[in-house]
């Protein structure tokens, strides 16, 4: 036998070993990911890219992740054919009826085939308030936190969004106006705001209104955020999917009866996703509001009743919940 040859049946190509198998099977695989990858991200079926864009364009600090795989001209395009085409409308007050409500409270799990979701109703409508941190402007705090500086407070949901450095806020820099208890707390200079907020006759007040019209809208809980979902009934036009992609959300909206309905999604998850503006939309019109809003939403979304976090939610704590400067609140009377 020569020199250079091998004994029968020993197996000495790298591809035979047990490190080489697995080596050949991680590259494989990789490969296999990079393929489908690349006909996810640049391949002729656009959902997934639509899906991938609007879902980071819309975030506070992760808009470079679509950025970092397509140029501005196809982010740009991808957007205008995705948004919410803005009501240009303001809540009709004489509308709404607050004057039948009874105390009650429900809590319904309104979840669907490629969702989880609750809803919340609140039939008092003067039962809800805007709460806030009581570190307000400082820091914010985690809902069963922020609750606790109401002792009457027996439900909560996130309201407004704030300023998120970095993605590590603490909810210490309300984003828009913010009134609580008839006192503006935060107000930016500026000549418009989008108000989602209850008036002292307890409606749900919502559209984009001057400055100088704020004293006339007798607000007593606010804050500011968008887009609108539904003024007077009419559903705000969407284009695509709305443009906001696909996260968890958070919805505040109000019946011609008077009753508040609050409804969250969970998202960002294998058992739900989340839902775009569109669903969530198409969400409060299945539960008969007259007017709705969309809310901070995302690892924000949370919902609390009766003691306990009803959802998911998604932030990077180990409870999942972030840290906030307000929330919207059931109090007992």
């Amino acid at each position: 036998m020569g020199e250079d040859a091998q004994p029968s049946g020993k197996k000495t190509k790298f591809t035979k070993r047990p490190a080489g198998k697995f080596v050949m099977s991680m590259l494989y695989t990789w490969f296999i990911c990079g393929v489908v990858g690349l006909f996810l991200l640049y391949g002729p079926w656009d959902g997934f890219r639509t899906y991938f864009i609007t879902s980071s364009q819309t975030t506070i600090n992760h808009k470079y992740l679509s950025e970092l795989f397509y140029p501005k001209a196809v982010i740009d395009d991808v957007m205008s054919k995705n948004t919410v085409i803005d009501l240009d409308t303001q809540t009709d007050t004489n509308s709404i009826n607050t004057s039948t409500n009874k105390n009650e409270i429900k809590l319904t799990n309104i979840s669907k085939g490629n969702y989880k979701a609750w809803m919340l109703e609140i039939s008092d409508p003067s039962s809800v308030i805007l709460g806030v941190s009581e570190y307000f402007g400082v820091k914010g705090q985690k809902l069963p936190y922020l609750m606790q500086n109401y002792p009457s407070a027996v439900a909560g949901i996130n309201a407004g969004g704030f300023g998120d450095a970095n993605g590590f806020g603490n909810g210490g820099i309300p984003m828009g106006l913010v009134i609580s208890e008839g006192e503006i707390l935060h107000q930016p200079n500026k000549s418009s705001y989008n108000i989602v907020g209850f008036n002292e006759d307890n409606i749900l007040v919502l559209g984009n209104f001057r400055k100088g019209e704020l004293s006339e809208l007798k607000l007593r809980d606010a804050v500011e955020f968008t887009p609108f979902l539904i003024i007077n009934g009419e559903p705000a036009k969407m284009e695509g999917n709305g443009g906001w992609g696909t996260a968890p959300r958070t919805a505040i909206g109000q019946r011609r009866d008077g009753t508040v309905v609050f409804v969250v999604v969970d998202g960002r998850s294998i058992s739900s996703a989340g839902v775009s503006i569109r669903t969530l939309q198409e969400i409060m019109i299945e539960q008969e509001c007259y007017n709705a809003a969309n809310l901070d939403g995302g690892s924000s979304t949370v919902l609390q009743y009766d003691g306990e976090i009803v959802n998911n939610p998604s932030g990077s704590d180990a409870d999942g919940m972030r840290f906030l400067p307000n929330a919207f609140l059931v109090v007992e009377k």
